[in-house]
């Protein structure tokens, strides 16, 4: 089982829909996926998809450990393979109650590695609060070796994920007198335009990360970041999945546009993050699986 938490520095940079985005693709490619969302105050992830069968718990009944069955919390979405854990804490009562139980950042580890959850999934998506704090970092170390951070490219930003990133992880270092190793961080671009300064802002950021122009001393200067080669074009196709309740691969496999089409960077996305199923993601390719049988779409 693979567990792969998603963070931004900040709201707006579209963690929540690629969160929701990838979860549908690797459904859609046969494996039992589960999309929690953890972000307590703007619950985007677990909205996007359709419910065929809803929990009555969610997040806050997991971690509050109020359920005899954590699967409990579990809702089925109308695609096929995937689950979600709904957010449900409008009074925003979990940070406080995680930052003072003893066990509180490891808690959503620690419930994810029983086998109710080993043995029915084989991949979980956690989309995380767009910014640090508690619930971001409980997120994190329940990753099984590498967390995706979203980032827009906009270099202030692109720092600001960076500086806030290191610092996190500096807090939970000491977490690795327990055994539990820091994963390393994946930074997706998103909403990038071919423009003089967005290729500026991309040639900068594989600076920084190339050269390691950060200071990682107290992580025992770990080359804890790398920038993936798939990077989000700022099209409208991409808005599209949330208009229409579906992964956005189902609603684009060939373009008339130059550049790859919806489901082909979200294959791309899939076969970095987790390259030992890249036959499973290559077949979502090959069968084209929509919402309406046997249709194809094109844009």
């Amino acid at each position: 089982m693979k567990i792969l938490p998603i963070i931004s520095p900040k709201g707006g940079e579209g963690k929540s829909t690629f969160a929701a985005y990838l979860a549908g693709f690797i459904a859609d490619a046969g494996l039992r996926t589960l999309l929690i969302d953890a972000d307590w105050s703007q619950p985007t992830a677990s909205s996007i998809f359709p419910l065929k069968q809803e929990a009555t718990c969610g997040l806050y009944e997991l971690l509050m450990q109020m359920l005899p069955d954590p699967l409990l919390a579990i809702s089925h979405t109308s695609i096929d393979n995937l689950d979600v854990i709904y957010s449900n804490d409008p009074d925003e009562l979990l940070p406080t109650a995680m930052l003072h139980a003893a066990d509180g950042r490891l808690r959503l580890r620690n419930i994810l590695q029983q086998p109710a959850f080993a043995t029915h999934y084989d991949v979980i998506i956690v989309d995380s609060k767009g910014a640090t704090g508690v619930m971001t970092e409980l997120s994190i170390l329940s990753s099984t070796g590498t967390v995706m951070g979203v980032v827009k490219p906009i270099l202030p930003d692109v720092r600001e994920f960076i500086r806030g990133s290191l610092h996190m992880f500096a807090r939970l270092k000491t977490y690795e007198n327990y055994g539990i190793q820091l994963p390393d961080i994946a930074i997706l671009v998103n909403c990038f335009e071919n423009t003089l300064l967005d290729r500026e802002a991309m040639e900068s950021l594989a600076t920084i990360i190339n050269q390691k122009q950060y200071d990682s001393s107290v992580l025992g200067n770990r080359d804890i970041y790398r920038l993936l080669d798939t990077r989000i074009e700022a099209l409208d196709i991409y808005k599209l999945g949330h208009v229409k309740s579906q992964p956005v691969h189902r609603l684009e496999y060939k373009t008339r546009r130059k550049g790859p089409a919806a489901a082909e960077t979200m294959h791309s996305l899939a076969c970095e993050l987790f390259p030992e199923w890249k036959a499973e993601f290559d077949g979502v390719l090959v069968a084209q699986p929509s919402n309406e049988p046997g249709e194809v779409k094109n844009a």
